[in-house]
């Protein structure tokens, strides 16, 4: 074990010393449109593989735009009148003041993770199996791997089981867009509490006592590796694109559930690539029959991203004449999906949007959520988009990320009929 921690404190001590793709210059600007003509205007920037669309909700849209497309960006927002606000000039400040924290920061002798900060992918794994060590009494807690990245990594998740036949499950995982590292910390937390807190914790006491769990942090290891060694941006998986030069397709349009539909790119230098057909990754092969596997046992799964502060429900596809499509029971898993995200706004007094996703941000299809409904049959899904304005975030985020996600997760399983 001592080398074992060891190679995970020179892999974060590595972090200062490569040099992470730069983002001088780039400006987040938070697009503020009022008619649906803007809306149109909006819809063709996320066609533009130079333009990256950090996040959107219902009256507004986040775009990282790189500085020679600055004036263009700008002159068509004046021409169009949309309003729009400068979020943030320093992102690549903010990479270097995170990364800087990393290398100079005292690591606790002994521990390889900690649990109020971001970890590298080497620490995480390690830490599933110390946590299947302190398994509660009375309880079966079993790393398993769900397969394996284009890499060769391990997509390692933990399973906590209690005694007895026919028990259902809950299922979360996260990271599945390599640089929400918010999404993996938060996961990770909630994993611990469950396993950490149990002697303490009545209201963990009884979740365990009726369910079981099936925990996954990091969908897109090589990615989030990627993230920590070269560019903290990354999106997408590492595998290369045959005849492009752009590495990468983003997994959450890559699922085999109406692929290609709609808020998708067919090219491979997109944030958006959908990939060459459904189910092109390893990564989403290997979720995908893992969901399908476990599915008929699952009461619910969440699937973490950030950010924005919604709270999302099937579906994200449209039909022939481009409408948001809507489950059939919409009504029924809206009614729970309200009571996840009420419990997330009671927290700390927040405002959080709820509802389809094709209808709350903006058409996705080929996702994970809409896979775990449509294909593996799970009718309660759910996709939260954490907390924050960036994805390079300060790690005092992470205490009240788990408490808000952790009471939004626990309110949707007890509300579930």
């Amino acid at each position: 074990m001592r080398f074992r921690v060891a190679a995970v404190l020179l892999a974060v001590c590595a972090v200062g010393a490569n040099a992470l793709k730069r983002y001088d210059g780039y400006e987040l600007l938070r697009l503020l449109p009022s008619s649906p003509n803007h809306w149109t205007v909006i819809e063709a920037f996320g066609q533009d593989d130079e333009l990256d669309v950090w996040a959107e909700g219902s009256k507004w849209v986040d775009i990282f735009v790189p500085p020679q497309r600055l004036s263009d960006f700008r002159a068509t927002l004046a021409e169009h009148q949309i309003i729009f606000e400068l979020r943030s000039d320093r992102i690549q400040q903010d990479i270097e003041e995170e990364a800087a924290r990393f290398t100079s920061k005292v690591r606790v002798a002994g521990k390889a993770i900690n649990y109020d900060d971001f970890n590298t992918y080497d620490a995480i794994v390690v830490e599933l199996d110390e946590l299947a060590a302190r398994c509660p009494a009375g309880f079966t807690c079993t790393t398993f791997s769900v397969g394996n990245s284009y890499e060769g990594r391990s997509i390692k998740g933990i399973k906590i089981a209690g005694s007895g036949t026919g028990r259902r499950a809950i299922w979360l995982d996260a990271t599945i867009h390599a640089r929400e590292w918010l999404s993996t910390a938060t996961h990770l937390k909630i994993t611990r509490h469950l396993i950490d807190d149990y002697a303490t914790d009545s209201e963990v006491q009884g979740l365990l006592a009726t369910y079981d769990f099936y925990l996954v942090p990091i969908i897109n290891p090589d990615g989030y590796v990627f993230t920590w060694s070269d560019d903290r941006l990354w999106r997408k998986n590492r595998r290369p694109n045959a005849g492009s030069a752009c590495v990468g397709t983003d997994l959450n349009r890559n699922f085999n559930e109406h692929w290609g539909n709609a808020g998708t790119s067919d090219s491979p230098c997109s944030e958006t690539y959908g990939g060459t057909r459904p189910a092109s990754e390893p990564e989403t092969q290997a979720l995908q029959n893992n969901l399908s596997s476990v599915g008929g046992t699952l009461v619910t799964s969440f699937h973490f991203h950030t950010y924005g502060q919604l709270w999302l429900i099937p579906w994200g596809s449209t039909d022939a004449l481009n409408n948001c499509n809507f489950a059939d029971d919409h009504a029924e898993i809206l009614a729970v999906a309200n009571a996840g995200a009420d419990a997330v706004e009671a927290t700390f007094v927040t405002r959080w949007e709820r509802g389809n996703s094709c209808a709350t941000i903006y058409p996705a299809s080929g996702i994970t959520m809409d896979y775990s409904k449509g294909v593996a049959g799970i009718k309660y899904t759910t996709t939260p988009e954490l907390r924050g304005n960036s994805f390079v975030i300060a790690a005092s985020e992470i205490e009240p990320s788990f408490q808000e996600v952790w009471n939004g997760v626990t309110a949707t399983i007890s509300s579930i009929p």
